[in-house]
């Protein structure tokens, strides 16, 4: 069996960049656009990116064990080049923490108590498939390198099959494609960001 390979701070970098680029290559007509599957604009959208990134990064760095009040920055929709520019920005605050980050730390997220990993996969998630809302449907491409997509299952989404495309898998896995044999998840997917000893071997649902 293959050893899984974890989920690195390079690896939220590179996603940035990626999501970045993308958007840099998007046209002005379409910013103000409702994103592709979301009730907000493809400017709200990228908003909403560089806000999870620093709630990970605050929620990281203190090591919270419960949920708090911070809202974060709340960043207001802007350009696509101040929008670009921050998720990179974010991305690499995000991924000096969980480099200064213990090994063992463990902290809060609503839907279970993370590890640096999972903090770092989040992130990933946060920005490839909200970049991809927010550039699908243009000429803008978007096309995540497949071994950062495995890694990010490997860690996130166990129940994935190893044997598909990754990066159709995880649209599958966060409800935005259907993949053959699988059942179609929609908003009920859900990953799992507590250690991967206590995942329970099915999956699970909102």
């Amino acid at each position: 069996m293959t050893e899984r390979m974890p989920v690195t701070p390079d690896d939220l970098r590179d996603s940035a960049v990626l999501c970045a680029e993308s958007l840099r290559r998007l046209d002005l007509e379409f910013w103000d656009k409702l994103a592709y599957g979301l009730e907000w604009t493809r400017s709200k959208t990228a908003a909403h990116i560089a806000d999870s990134l620093d709630f990970y990064s605050g929620d990281l760095a203190l090591a919270v064990q419960e949920h708090l009040d911070s809202a974060g920055l709340d960043y207001q929709e802007g350009t696509i080049a101040g929008a670009a520019g921050q998720i990179e920005f974010s991305a690499a605050a995000l991924a000096r923490v969980a480099e200064a980050t213990p090994t063992g730390t463990r902290a809060f997220h609503p839907t279970g108590m993370a590890d640096v990993e999972a903090f770092l996969a989040m992130g990933c998630v946060e920005i490839l498939l909200h970049g991809h809302n927010a550039v699908v449907g243009t000429e803008a491409e978007f096309d995540p390198d497949n071994d950062l997509c495995q890694r990010i299952l490997g860690r996130l989404f166990l129940w994935a099959p190893l044997d598909t495309d990754g990066w159709r898998t995880l649209l599958w896995a966060t409800g935005r494609g259907e993949l053959e044999g699988q059942d179609f998840l929609g908003e009920s997917w859900v990953w799992h960001n507590d250690l991967l000893n206590e995942w329970e071997g099915t999956i699970p649902r909102l």
